[in-house]
């Protein structure tokens, strides 16, 4: 696992689907909807992208922090044009626009088998931000996962975390 921090110069318009979770529901297999939320994009949104389009996990509108409050996940893609970002969510397509702001972020890269290298990923950025000597605080605004090469079976996770 490495980290580096990364200045993102513009915003990345997005667009996918979303859904509104807690840290506490995605533990117990019942009440997970992260696994499902990737399942259906994979199902009704991967195989129409261009071959090595980037997907984008994008966690915001976070009520408080990592340990407590919900916030929304959106299994997303690239979208070029950022009015087109903008616009209201279409909900007949059930899609939605969202924006990963430009600014600093922290980013660790885990390669390997997806989801598991989504979590450890996860694991790294909550141990390194949970340590006493930790040197950024998180802004808890919008974090992301960058699926490189769109790969979501097998491939590098690149999980920037907002950072003030």
């Amino acid at each position: 696992m490495t980290s580096q921090i990364k200045e993102l110069a513009e915003a990345i318009a997005c667009r996918g689907i979303s859904v509104r979770t807690t840290n506490h529901a995605e533990i117990s297999h019942d009440t997970a909807k992260l696994g499902r939320l990737w399942q259906k994009f994979y199902q009704n949104y991967a195989g129409q992208l261009p071959e090595g389009e980037d997907i984008y996990g994008i966690y915001h509108n976070y009520e408080s922090d990592d340990l407590v409050g919900a916030f929304d996940v959106v299994a997303s893609w690239e979208v070029m044009g950022k009015a087109e970002a903008s616009s209201a969510p279409n909900p007949a397509g059930g899609l939605v626009a969202v924006n990963i702001p430009a600014g600093k972020y922290l980013v660790f890269s885990e390669e390997g088998h997806m989801p598991n290298t989504v979590m450890n990923a996860w694991e790294s950025a909550w141990e390194y931000f949970n340590a006493p000597d930790c040197e950024h605080t998180r802004t808890f605004a919008v974090d992301f996962e960058h699926y490189i090469d769109g790969n979501l079976e097998y491939g590098q996770v690149d999980l920037y975390i907002g950072i003030k």
